[in-house]
């Protein structure tokens, strides 16, 4: 590549002194002149503007203060330095001639060698600040695309954490995550697997940006749809670590710690896969570190089987899980926050639901480390389990039968068993085969569009003083409670078919739900009652 032939430009109402520096420079640059002010400007607002203006100071109509002047406020021209060539007396016009923004000074008559000199060295001095902002403007372009990936990044982590969470008589849980400027990989996860268990989990991606947060999105997508028909926690991160651990070019990671939790007994399975111990508060107050370790990070070794272990909550027990964002928040003087602190904050505020508990950490988190200093994501889960811990035996009836309407009959009598060994008085107990029948008749008729056999599961449990029932069907999509409410004040003649018993239903429960899962329709009741 040909270097670029720099261009100077003589400002002089005495031609004599222009063809002097002409012929002097004209060897080693491109030369221009201007006999007056307002051809200066002008070629300096050229489409070919010079790199140089070598400026003479006593010219008519327009000196040549008033050039520099106007040339330094344009910022189209405020870059071209200008060296004043003047036989004024030395300090008085020098000094004035740097406060306008002159860069250097000649005098008359000059010396070639140090106009060659100084010449040589401004235009020296005017090529590094190019490169310089030129550099500056690549270094900002890279930053901005940087800090695009990163809000990018971040928009796909907050996208793919809950922000509702299972509503639940046996449990309640709450989670947050609270990304850092340079955004990371946490994650949590809490969904229901069936209508008894209930899966939840938190992780930590390695890494920042875009990456991270796929990483992210990718761990949080196997977890879900493995859980839905695996009921072990091992297994599910075994799963998990051999399909991220494939094609890992970037060398990523996630600490992860998994649970699933049967909502009905307070048993809950779990993973722990590098993460940082949870914390368990028992109803009395007693803490327990749940340090057990179950293999290491995921997608740091292919092939790798993990263990499980397991946690009995009983009532009023309640577990976080956080990330490390919390624990290594530190000061400007390079304290962290520290497990200790973590563990007595947890220890010392009990009567405070999830949500309370989760705001509380991160508000003391913030106020620890300073306003502006989050380094890292920080992600806090808290679970409280409201049930008491009870044996499936005689608590629990489940069975299934097949879509025939004579079936609903025999439904109803294990119903009525059941409900008379759990003392569940008379008027729960015709309510609920009401709708009982109502519901099964509905999926008999209307759930299938074949002629085969198909089985429908039945499950009813004592929990405490409720009774839910739970009724499974793989017939057609259909959510029974969504349906229109019928117009109770027409007449019989005048009234819609169908839609009555479903009304009642939704009217004489306590909690009714709907939710597909695995081609599965699950309708969900819950009824209170007073023993007999």
């Amino acid at each position: 590549m040909v270097d670029k032939i720099q261009k100077i430009l003589v400002v002089d109402d005495e031609r004599l002194n222009i063809n002097v520096l002409v012929e002097l420079l004209k060897p080693s640059y491109k030369m221009m002149a201007a006999i007056n002010g307002q051809q200066a400007i002008k070629a300096a607002n050229s489409n070919s503007p010079p790199d140089l203006i070598l400026l003479d100071i006593m010219m008519p109509e327009m000196d040549g203060y008033e050039v520099c002047k106007q040339l330094k406020n344009d910022p189209k021209t405020k870059d071209i330095p200008i060296i004043f060539v003047t036989a004024m007396g030395q300090e008085e016009s020098e000094a004035k001639g740097l406060d306008l923004g002159a860069a250097d000074y000649l005098t008359k008559p000059i010396s070639p060698a140090i106009v060659e000199a100084r010449v040589k060295t401004q235009l020296a001095l005017k090529q590094r600040h190019e490169e310089l902002k030129s550099a500056y403007k690549i270094i900002e372009e890279q930053k901005k695309r940087m800090q695009n990936e990163l809000d990018v990044g971040r928009e796909i982590q907050l996208a793919m954490v809950p922000s509702i969470f299972p509503a639940s008589h046996m449990y309640n849980i709450y989670a947050s995550l609270e990304p850092a400027r340079e955004v990371g990989g946490d994650f949590y996860d809490v969904f229901n697997i069936d209508e008894e268990h209930v899966c939840f989990c938190v992780g930590d991606v390695s890494g920042k940006g875009v990456p991270a947060a796929l990483f992210m999105a990718m761990a949080k997508t196997l977890i879900k749809s493995r859980a839905s028909n695996d009921p072990s926690t091992a297994s599910i991160v075994t799963h998990v670590n051999d399909e991220l651990s494939q094609d890992n070019e970037g060398c990523l990671f996630v600490t992860l710690f998994v649970c699933i939790l049967n909502t009905l007994t307070g048993k809950v399975l779990t993973t722990n896969a590098g993460h940082n111990p949870p914390i368990l508060r028992r109803a009395n107050g007693v803490i327990e570190l749940l340090k057990r370790l179950d293999g290491p990070v995921v997608a740091a070794i292919e092939g790798f089987a993990y263990k499980e272990g397991f946690v009995q909550l009983n009532k009023g027990d309640s577990l976080l899980i956080f990330t490390d964002g919390v624990t290594e928040a530190d000061t400007a003087h390079g304290e962290f926050y520290g497990d200790p602190r973590l563990v007595s904050l947890f220890e010392n505020t009990e009567n405070r639901s999830p949500k309370q508990m989760v705001e509380q950490i991160l508000s003391d988190v913030h106020e620890f480390e300073g306003q502006g200093r989050q380094a890292d994501d920080i992600t806090v889960m808290v679970l409280d389990y409201l049930g008491e811990m009870q044996s499936e035996q005689d608590k629990t009836i489940s069975f299934q039968v097949t879509n025939a309407l004579n079936e609903i009959e025999k439904v109803v009598d294990l119903f009525d068993e059941f409900a008379t060994n759990n003392k569940v008085n008379q008027k729960v107990k015709s309510t609920i085969s009401m709708a009982l029948d109502d519901l099964l008749t509905n999926v008999v008729s209307y759930g299938y569009n074949d002629e085969q056999q198909h089985k429908i599961g039945v499950r009813i449990s004592v929990v405490e003083s409720s009774i839910v029932v739970v009724i499974t069907d793989d017939g057609m999509p259909f959510n029974p409670f969504q349906m229109e409410n019928p117009n109770t004040k027409a007449s019989i003649e005048e009234r819609d078919m169908g839609g009555l018993g479903i009304h009642l239903v939704k009217k004489m429960f306590d909690h009714v739900a709907y939710h597909r899962n695995i081609e599965k329709n699950v309708v969900t009741l819950v009824k209170q009652f007073t023993a007999k």
